[in-house]
C-alpha cells in the first residue's frame, strides 16, 4: 500500500510551484493567527493555483466559528477541513453536516490509554484522524515527537496519519514502530520556523516512497 504524505503549512506560492510535480497526497494550508504558517484567504487562493489535481487541499483551523468555516469553504472549496483545536465530536459532526465537508480531526497522543479513548470518540464522525504530539505553545507544528510505542500495534481500523516531529532522520523508525500508512509533516521540512524548503520536501518525499 502506498504511503500517504501530507505537507502541512505551505505559506508561499513559490514554494508550492517548486514541489507541485511531487504530487503529494495532501497539502495543508493553515488558518490560525498564532501560527508562523498562518496565511490569508487571498494568499491561499494564489497557492492553490499551483496544487495539482491529484493533491487534496486541507484547510487547517483551530476552534473555528461557522462564519470562519463558511469563508474558507466559499473561497477555497478545500477537500478537507482539519480541526486542530478542542472541537468536540458533536462540533465535528455539526460542521461536517452543515457545510457538507470532509473532516480531519487532530488528537494528541498523551498515553496509550488516552489515545485509544480519543480515537474511539472521533473515529465514526471524522473522515481521517491525525495523531500528533501533545500540544505545546501551538496546537501543532511544534517539531516534537511523542512515544511512538503508543502505536506499536498499529491502528488498522481507522484512517489516520502520523504527525509530530517527523523528519528525514527519524521517518524510517517512525514507520517501523507505528506501522502508519500516512505521514503529516511540517517543521521537519523547514529551514526556519514556518519557512518550507523545497529541497527538504523533495528529499523527504523521495525517501518515503522508497521505504
Amino acid at each position: 500500500m502506498k504511503l500517504e504524505i501530507k505537507i502541512c503549512g505551505i505559506s508561499d506560492h513559490n514554494i508550492m510551484s517548486k514541489i507541485s510535480n511531487l504530487n503529494v497526497d495532501y497539502v495543508g494550508l493553515v488558518f490560525f493567527e498564532k501560527s508562523p504558517r498562518n496565511i490569508s484567504i487571498d494568499k491561499a487562493k494564489l497557492i492553490v493555483k499551483y496544487i495539482g489535481n491529484s493533491t487534496k487541499i486541507v484547510a487547517l483551523t483551530v476552534n473555528p466559528s461557522d462564519k470562519f468555516v463558511r469563508n474558507i469553504i466559499n473561497n477555497l472549496s478545500p477537500d478537507y477541513l482539519q480541526l486542530h483545536g478542542e472541537e468536540t465530536p458533536y462540533r465535528c459532526f455539526e460542521i461536517k453536516k452543515k457545510f457538507k465537508t470532509k473532516i480531519i480531526k487532530a488528537i494528541s497522543a498523551k498515553s496509550s490509554k488516552n489515545l485509544n479513548f480519543q480515537i474511539n470518540k472521533y473515529k465514526f464522525i471524522t473522515d481521517k484522524i491525525i495523531i500528533d504530539s501533545p500540544k505545546d505553545n501551538l496546537p501543532g507544528g511544534n517539531g516534537k515527537t511523542f512515544n511512538w510505542k503508543f502505536l506499536k500495534k498499529g491502528k488498522k481500523n481507522i484512517n489516520w496519519l502520523l504527525a509530530g516531529g517527523i523528519n528525514l532522520s527519524n521517518v524510517s523508525k517512525a514507520i517501523k514502530i507505528t506501522k502508519t500508512k500516512g505521514l503529516d509533516i511540517s517543521s521537519g521540512v523547514e529551514i526556519s520556523k514556518g519557512v518550507k524548503s523545497p529541497r527538504l520536501i523533495r528529499s523527504f518525499v523521495n525517501k518515503c516512497r522508497n521505504i
